[in-house]
């Protein structure tokens, strides 16, 4: 009995349709620019311009989940938008994602309300700018 079911819900039909997935979102090639014992941070790999505005993303990976607002999040995708020949740097948002790498729907997504400023000596902010304007 068990055989005829299956062979029943193998056998085409007539009205059968096949569906094509919908084509993944592209995914930044990132490279990596930190790690310590708790997260790896990537920077998507295009350069911006050394004398000019570019945007560039970030990649927060943990190696052990974080819970954020009741949330599991492994990874955060932030957006920034650099003045390289300023040297200023500005947080546009901030993207939390369940699965890493940023994959997935992001749970939440938050704008920082930041303002055009220098990277401080020694922060993360510091070592994007740096990296992404060629310093």
């Amino acid at each position: 009995m068990l055989a005829a079911v299956a062979v029943c819900l193998a056998a085409p039909t007539a009205n059968a349709q096949t569906t094509t997935p919908a084509p993944a979102s592209p995914t930044p090639a990132w490279r990596q620019i930190f790690e310590n014992a708790q997260t790896i941070y990537y920077l998507s790999a295009a350069n911006a311009p050394p004398t000019g505005e570019a945007e560039v993303e970030t990649l927060q990976q943990f190696k052990v989940p974080q819970v954020f607002g009741g949330d599991q999040i492994w990874s955060i995708v932030s957006h920034y938008r650099l003045d390289c020949g300023q040297d200023r740097i500005v947080t546009l948002d901030n993207a939390y994602y369940p699965h890493r790498m940023g994959e997935g729907s992001p749970i939440q997504s938050l704008n920082p309300n930041d303002t055009w400023h220098a990277p401080e000596p020694g922060t993360l902010g510091e070592l994007i700018w740096n990296t992404a304007c060629g310093k």
